[in-house]
């Protein structure tokens, strides 16, 4: 299966057979004070814009990385409604991490309240994926083919974030059995858990425009009880497009997961694929 582009921003470039990118596809973009202001509040931070742009400048004059630094400014687990929720938090998080470390000062990030500007040049528009997708709901059977698992996380990645936004809060509403579960399974780190959200949101994608309305609802004793060992069997190349994606995400530098973390959020993610593949109706005759 071809793998993604390696670079951090986890933009296609059109790359060969061998390049792979990081499964969760944050938007790093600080979108201003005010708004990463009503993020933090809403999730639960102790600190506010101010205390977060001044831990961050002193993590980075001491050579820290954010795996360290950011779940520090909660004293408990942070709160998210949905995976766009925490999406958005971190985005805007690193947004301003990336600002600190090409030499913005820190008392100009904290007094921005917009984003710098983006160019025009198809800011907002989505890039034909590589692998062109077959209509939604066309499919017979319940297992996901090559151009499904290809094309679908290539449309995602190169979706606007606002779009990219909306369909995961679709997802959240859709499949809300699925989404509180990858939300609220236990021993995971912040950016473990961001990454079984966000590949549970890609896998949702997947079942849904392979198999349209015969996908059902995910229901939350079908994940308890799915068997991870079975994904290989059932989806062949959606087991393999989360082991190639976790591959990526362990090595990450900045944002890597541990090998405790990449087996455990691994072992979710093909319990996910299991149970999905159920929620499949068979297509009556």
């Amino acid at each position: 299966m071809a793998k993604r582009n390696g670079k951090t921003n986890g933009r296609p470039d059109g790359g060969g057979a061998h390049e792979t990118s990081r499964a969760p596809s944050l938007a790093r973009i600080f979108e201003g004070s005010d708004v990463l202001g009503r993020l933090l509040e809403r999730a639960g931070a102790e600190v506010g814009v101010e205390g977060t742009v001044s831990r961050f400048a002193a993590a980075i004059a001491e050579g820290r990385q954010p795996p360290e630094v950011i779940p520090a400014l909660f004293a408990k687990e942070p709160r998210f409604g949905d995976p766009g929720d925490a999406m958005r938090l971190y985005g805007n998080l690193f947004g301003v991490w990336d600002l600190l470390v090409a030499g913005k000062d820190p008392e100009e990030i904290g007094r921005m309240v917009r984003p710098p500007p983006v160019e025009a040049s198809e800011a907002e528009a989505p890039r034909k994926p590589r692998i062109e997708l077959p209509p939604r709901g066309s499919l017979e059977g319940r297992e996901l083919p090559y151009e499904i698992v290809e094309g679908t996380w290539q449309l995602l990645e190169d979706l606007p974030p606002r779009e990219r936004t909306r369909r995961q809060d679709r997802y959240a509403n859709v499949q809300s059995e699925l989404s509180e579960w990858a939300r609220l399974v236990d021993g995971l780190s912040g950016v473990a858990q961001e990454t079984l959200e966000y590949l549970c949101f890609e896998l949702a994608e997947m079942f849904d425009h392979a198999f349209g309305d015969r996908f059902g609802q995910v229901r939350y004793r079908a994940l308890e009880v799915a068997e991870p060992e079975a994904a290989d069997r059932v989806q062949a190349y959606a087991a393999d497009y989360i082991a190639e994606s976790l591959d990526e995400a362990e090595e990450d530098e900045e944002e890597g997961l541990t090998e405790a973390e990449r087996r455990a959020v691994e072992r979710y993610a093909r319990q996910a694929i299991v149970a999905m593949t159920a929620s499949v109706r068979v297509a009556q005759e």
